[in-house]
């Protein structure tokens, strides 16, 4: 009779799976609107998103990490739109070796119609294959695109001609809560008192600091445009109609001015 000797060594280790104890990404929200690639923006327009995700690690030595990745998915089919392995060696934009805390920059292309929850998925893999939980973060993209304004800042009320040529300045001001840079045109449409509308319609403003066109600083969010007025021009009313256009081809609401011409 004898029995089986046993092993001072472990045979078959336990090893447990590793643990996610948080992660984020930033930014957690895009406005596509605020992203150019173009003079304007058009729907098809593919833009690039860049995003940081970090995510934080139970550190035990059962707990034994192979490696942490993200994947960026797709609100409509799922499909990964990127895929990245974090880092948690002090490159690649991880702060510090070897502390638990991964990090990844990734990017990802969208067309600009492309909007919602995007879905930002972490998880760490085991040395021995196997898989902590999964965390979920979510990505929001939305359109916010502002329209301008354009507000009055220089015209008559009233021009008389005597005979003579007369020189009618205009000037709006302009505001655009993304920013001057996002307003791209500025025009106006004028109608002869008797409601036909004139030959050069529409009349471009500019804001270049141009003399030519009587605006005196550029970039002000200030638009010029100076006009001749011949000793024929029709006497009456003239009803001028101002607009201003952003980089998404939004108006803002019509500005109306009148100037009446007297002889």
């Amino acid at each position: 009779m004898g029995c089986e000797q046993t092993s001072p060594e472990q045979i078959d280790p336990s090893v447990n799976p590793p643990v996610l104890l948080q992660a984020s990404v930033t930014p957690a929200t895009v406005n596509s609107d605020t992203i150019n690639v173009g003079a304007t923006r058009k729907p098809e327009d593919v833009l690039p998103i860049a995003l940081i995700i970090t995510a934080k690690t139970l550190q035990s030595p059962d707990r034994p990490i192979s490696n942490v990745q993200i994947r960026v998915l797709n609100p409509n089919d799922y499909d990964p739109l990127a895929v990245e392995i974090m880092r948690d060696d002090g490159t690649a934009g991880d702060q510090t070796r070897g502390d638990g805390i991964y990090t990844a920059k990734t990017s990802v292309r969208i067309q600009r119609v492309e909007i919602g929850v995007f879905n930002v998925e972490v998880v760490a893999l085991g040395s021995s294959g196997s898989r902590s939980n999964t965390i979920l973060l979510p990505l929001t993209v939305f359109r916010g695109n502002h329209a301008p304004l354009v507000v009055l800042f220089e015209a008559p009320d009233t021009l008389q001609l005597k005979n003579e040529t007369q020189l009618l300045t205009l000037r709006v001001r302009t505001s655009d809560e993304d920013g001057h840079a996002d307003v791209t045109r500025v025009i106006f449409n004028s109608y002869r008192p008797d409601g036909t509308p004139s030959s050069g319609n529409p009349f471009q403003m500019y804001d270049d600091g141009g003399s030519i066109h009587g605006d005196e600083k550029a970039g002000d969010g200030i638009y010029s445009l100076i006009i001749e007025l011949p000793p024929t021009t029709q006497t009456g009313t003239y009803r001028f109609e101002f607009q201003a256009f952003d980089r998404s081809n939004i108006a803002s609401s019509t500005l109306f001015h009148s100037v009446t011409v007297k002889p």
